[in-house]
């Protein structure tokens, strides 16, 4: 059977297995990851893929592993273990490969940078005259 003649089911079924292995196995944080990689550990046909991902989720795979890795990082950045690290250590810790992906990245799905958005939204800081953690709000 070709993959376009899938029951709406069979899609359903296959995007959940993409999903969890994902998630599971934070296969995105992988900077060269790639749907080779993704078809070896579901044991879904890189046809298939693609075809699941740009017909039930508009998208195409590299648009939809970097949302995973933008979650991944706006997830991690209130993180203690998150508060030394540079910006780019952060995207590099994302899964990110270089500094302009992560940027284009951003401003694409965000309309932000990885810089702007962690300036609005970071709640932990360091103080290193007492290198005590404080909380801030954001602000609106």
């Amino acid at each position: 059977m070709g993959y376009e003649k899938l029951t709406t089911k069979e899609k359903q079924v296959y995007l959940a297995k993409l999903e969890k292995t994902l998630r599971a196995k934070k296969l995105f944080l992988k900077n060269d990851f790639s749907m080779p990689d993704l078809a070896r550990e579901t044991g879904i046909s890189l046809h298939v893929i693609s075809y699941i991902i740009n017909s039930q989720l508009n998208s195409r795979f590299t648009d939809y592993v970097n949302l995973r890795r933008i979650a991944y990082f706006k997830e991690k950045i209130n993180d203690v273990q998150w508060k030394d690290l540079s910006v780019k250590e952060m995207m590099l810790a994302s899964g990110f490969k270089c500094k302009t992906t992560c940027y284009r990245a951003f401003n694409k799905h965000v309309g932000l940078s990885p810089s702007e958005y962690l300036k609005a939204n970071r709640t932990v800081y360091v103080l290193p005259k007492y290198s005590k953690t404080i909380f801030k709000v954001p602000q609106q």
